[in-house]
């Protein structure tokens, strides 16, 4: 038996929860104004302090934002030959030695009809120009059939993760020697598990509360936080090891749903450098800004 399926065991046995604080619900911090206008994808980097990267969804060029936790001191980056259909995630993860990359995830799918999505994936520097080229683009396909996707991670081990949206939402991978070695052939991603989270949370992640708008793994790659358009999940899961059976997940044990305040499309999440609180944002609204919210773990 895996070494992680026997703890999670030991730990349901003895009622241990790994959830030693609470999270708050929520506070501004700053809002993003035009042109980041229906912001997918949310990052923040480890390396330059308070640094968020921000990306818009579908229609918009291929590029990136970058901007303080307050949303202000606004630079674009545009990577060069990129354009995604619809870019719905980006996510910070390793991509050699002492370096991190911006994922940008071009995975969104409304009508379910593409046959390959793409990452593209850049450096990360303290001083980017106008235009940078990709240190990788990697075109991926699913194993059955097209997905919508609006969620993604990187593990610390360099494993990039997918999470669709549709249905019942299941959970894929890619290895990190696909994406570092794919000269151009298109990867296919593996089914890792499907999970119902209207399921795991009850009424509360009914309806819009069930599906998946953006998830991050945490730096030290022991937890993993989903959000959906009307709370948080977190669990409590490495994903670099193999997962127990869903249906023996117990609230408090190997996963907690928690509310936080509602915003407009709520659609990018991404864990502080140290774990200990994270930040999430939204679209901009038909009438005001478009706020960044921070909840800190206590």
């Amino acid at each position: 038996m895996p070494l992680i399926m026997l703890l999670m065991m030991l730990l349901g046995q003895n009622g241990a929860s790994p959830f030693t604080c609470q999270w708050t619900h929520g506070t501004e911090i700053g809002h993003v104004d035009s042109p980041i206008v229906e912001d997918s994808g949310l990052a923040i980097s480890r390396k330059y302090p308070e640094r968020l990267y921000h990306v818009n969804d579908s229609g918009d060029t291929g590029r990136f934002f970058i901007t303080d936790f307050s949303g202000k001191d606004l630079r674009i980056v545009n990577i060069n030959e990129f354009e995604p259909e619809d870019a719905e995630d980006l996510a910070l993860g390793p991509c050699g030695p002492s370096l991190d990359c911006i994922f940008v995830g071009d995975i969104g799918d409304n009508d379910r009809t593409r046959k390959t999505i793409e990452l593209a994936i850049v450096e990360e520097r303290e001083k980017f120009p106008d235009h940078v080229d990709a240190k990788y683009r990697v075109r991926l396909r699913y194993p059955d059939k097209a997905h919508d996707a609006e969620s993604l991670a990187v593990h610390p081990d360099g494993t990039i993760f997918i999470l669709t949206k549709g249905g019942t939402p299941e959970l894929f991978r890619l290895r990190k020697d696909q994406w570092t070695n794919s000269d151009g052939k298109v990867q296919t991603l593996e089914l890792v598990t499907p999970i119902d989270f209207e399921k795991l949370g009850g009424p509360a992640a009914a309806i819009d509360g069930r599906l998946p708008t953006a998830m991050d793994i945490s730096p030290d790659g022991k937890r993993v936080l989903v959000l959906t358009y009307r709370n948080v999940f977190e669990l409590a899961f490495d994903l670099s090891q193999p997962l127990p059976p869903v249906n023996t997940w117990k609230a408090g044990i190997n996963y907690r749903r928690f509310d936080v305040e509602v915003l407009n499309q709520q659609e990018g999440i991404a864990f502080t450098p140290d774990g200990h609180s994270f930040i999430y944002d939204s679209e901009k609204p038909r009438s005001g800004p478009a706020r960044i919210m921070r909840s800190d773990c206590r």
